[in-house]
C-alpha cells in the first residue's frame, strides 16, 4: 500500500517527464529556429502581448472589486488592486496558499476570514469554470466528437452546482477538522452568496472576458510568426494546456502548457518550431509580467499605511458571511 502511495505521488511527474521526452525526442527541433522566433519579436508583437496583459488582469481585478463590494468592504480602488495582484507574488513562493493570504490584507478594512475565504474560491471556482468550458469546446475543434465536448461542459456545470450547493456546505461542516470545519463552512457559504445574481454574471462575463484574452496572446503569437489560426482554435489549444499543465502539479505548469499547446497546434499544421515558440511566448510573456507585478505590488503593501483596527481588536470568531445584495 505504501509503495503505491508513493507510486501515485509521483504519476504526474513520470507523465510529464514522458511528454517531455516525446515533445524532445519522438519530436526533434530545429531549436535556432525556435530562439530565432522569441528573439526576433516585432514591437507590434510586444504591444499586443502588453494590451493582453492589461486587459486580463484589468478585469481580474474588476471581479476582485465587485467580490469585495458584494459583502459591503469598503477598500480604495488603487489599494485593492494591489493586494489582488500581490496574491500573484505570494502565489510565486507559496503556491495558491499564497494567493488566499490576500483576506489578511483586507481585515483592517472589515473583511471577515470567513468572507475572505469565500471571495478566494469564488475567484478560483469560476477561473477553472470558465477555462474548463473553453477546453471543452477544444474537445469538439481537434477530436471532432461535438459529445465529448457536450458532456464535458454539462461536468463543469454540475460540479459548480454542487460545489455552491448547501450539500457541499454541510458535507463539509460534519468533516472532523474542528473550527476548520466551521471556517469552511462559512466560507463555501460566501461563496456561493457571491455565485449568485446579478454579481455572478458580471463575474462569469469578466472570467470570459480573462481567459478570451489570454488565449489571444496564443493567438497574435502565431500570427507575428506566420502560422496564423483561428482565433477561436488559439484560445481553445490555450486552455487545453492550461490543463495539461494543471494536472502535470508542475508551478505554473511550467513546461507541461506549452508541450500540451504545441502537440495541439501541430495537429493544426503548424510546424513544430513555430507552435513551440508561440506557447513560450503567447503564455509566458503575459504570465511572467503578472508575476513581476505581483511582486512589486507585495513591496508597496509593505511600505503603505493600512487603516487603524478598531481598538478592541477583530473579534475572537467572525460573524456569518454578509449576504451580497
Amino acid at each position: 500500500m505504501v509503495k503505491m502511495h508513493r507510486l501515485l505521488r509521483w504519476l504526474p511527474l513520470l507523465l510529464l517527464g514522458g511528454l517531455l521526452v516525446y515533445v524532445v525526442v519522438a519530436q526533434p527541433f530545429d531549436w535556432h529556429a525556435v530562439l530565432d522566433h522569441i528573439l526576433h519579436m516585432s514591437p507590434l508583437l510586444w504591444a499586443q502581448l502588453l494590451g493582453v496583459f492589461l486587459v486580463c488582469y484589468a478585469a481580474r481585478v474588476w471581479r476582485w472589486v465587485v467580490f469585495t463590494r458584494a459583502f459591503g468592504v469598503d477598500v480604495p480602488l488603487w489599494r485593492n488592486a494591489v493586494i489582488y495582484m500581490s496574491g500573484f507574488g505570494l502565489g510565486l513562493m507559496l503556491h495558491k496558499a499564497g494567493e488566499a493570504m490576500r483576506v489578511l490584507y483586507l481585515r483592517p478594512y472589515g473583511m471577515s476570514y470567513a468572507n475572505g475565504v469565500g471571495a478566494f474560491l469564488a475567484d478560483r471556482l469560476l477561473d477553472i469554470l470558465i477555462a474548463g468550458i473553453l477546453a471543452c469546446s477544444g474537445i469538439a475543434l481537434f477530436t471532432g466528437h461535438a459529445d465529448w465536448a457536450l458532456a464535458a461542459t454539462a461536468a463543469c456545470l454540475v460540479a459548480m452546482w454542487v460545489l455552491r450547493s448547501s450539500l457541499a456546505r454541510e458535507f463539509v461542516r460534519r468533516l472532523p477538522l474542528g473550527r476548520l470545519s466551521a471556517y469552511a463552512h462559512e466560507g463555501m457559504h460566501a461563496m456561493s452568496v457571491l455565485l449568485s445574481g446579478g454579481t455572478l454574471w458580471r463575474a462569469v462575463a469578466l472570467s470570459v472576458g480573462t481567459w478570451c484574452a489570454q488565449g489571444s496572446a496564443l493567438y497574435f503569437a502565431l500570427k507575428a510568426m506566420g502560422a496564423p489560426v483561428d482565433l477561436h482554435l488559439a484560445i481553445a489549444a490555450y486552455s487545453i494546456g492550461l490543463f495539461a499543465g494543471a494536472a502535470a502539479i508542475v508551478p505554473g505548469g511550467l513546461g507541461a502548457a506549452e508541450a500540451a499547446i504545441m502537440l495541439l497546434l501541430v495537429s493544426k499544421g503548424v510546424d513544430k518550431e513555430t507552435a513551440l515558440a508561440a506557447a513560450i511566448v503567447g503564455r509566458g510573456v503575459p504570465q511572467w509580467a503578472g508575476l513581476l507585478t505581483g511582486l512589486a505590488c507585495m513591496t508597496v503593501l509593505g511600505s503603505t499605511a493600512e487603516p487603524p483596527v478598531a481598538a478592541n481588536g477583530p473579534a475572537e470568531v467572525d460573524p456569518p458571511p454578509v449576504e451580497a445584495s
